[in-house]
């Protein structure tokens, strides 16, 4: 069903000391992920559309830290503000993956497995959205507390990340192979899920 390559992509957020490198790599590998589960329901096709949005301003804030490095003189309020922005927009797709993986784990009858779902989706838009905070320009007094934050905020973010790469492969072996566990549940509601799609193909023809 795509949960796969998903988890592959998701697998470059365990980079939570430096992010903004490897975000874009993480969209582009996903986005043959969602291409396949963006057909099951809205949240998959909201992080569809945001995953791409992440790609793109991804590359963008990779560019400018890399000429920062390389000494091209931008300002800090410019990359801080394309950094923080990234930031959101990853918030945002995780708030419409979780929110798509939460629709498709109660329809196929996994209530265990929509709790973990529902608290990675809390966990990390929560995360996020703190991380964007504090890569904006606060100004010189409250950098020595950012400073602190820097290796606690990473912590968090690498346990996030373990969190998601766990809930994904629990998708993976629940959802996306429904042959191996309660195959009669499983392949009769994904099959009308199928014959549901095949129809509105007929449709669109």
């Amino acid at each position: 069903m795509g949960f796969g390559v998903l988890l592959i992509g998701y697998v470059f957020y365990l980079n939570s000391i430096l992010p903004v490198y490897t975000i874009p790599v993480s969209a582009v590998v996903m986005a043959f992920g969602l291409r396949k589960l963006k057909i099951w329901n809205s949240g998959f096709r909201g992080a569809w559309r945001s995953n791409f949005a992440v790609g793109i301003f991804g590359l963008f804030a990779a560019g400018i830290t890399v000429a920062i490095v390389l000494g091209a003189k931008i300002p800090e309020t410019l990359s801080a503000a394309v950094t923080a922005g990234l930031y959101l927009l990853v918030m945002l797709f995780h708030f419409y993956l979780g929110s798509g993986m939460v629709s498709l784990t109660q329809e196929v009858g996994l209530p265990s497995l929509k709790g973990r779902v529902f608290f990675f989706r809390t966990v990390t838009c929560i995360y996020w959205l703190l991380y964007a905070f504090l890569n904006l320009d606060l100004g010189e007094k409250l950098d020595p507390v950012l400073a602190r934050l820097l290796l606690p905020m990473a912590v968090v973010g690498f346990v996030a990340a373990l969190i998601g790469i766990a809930v994904l492969f629990s998708c993976y072996t629940d959802i996306g192979m429904p042959d191996e566990k309660d195959p009669p549940e499983k392949k009769g509601l994904f099959s009308r899920m199928k014959e549901k799609k095949t129809e509105e193909e007929r449709d669109d023809e």
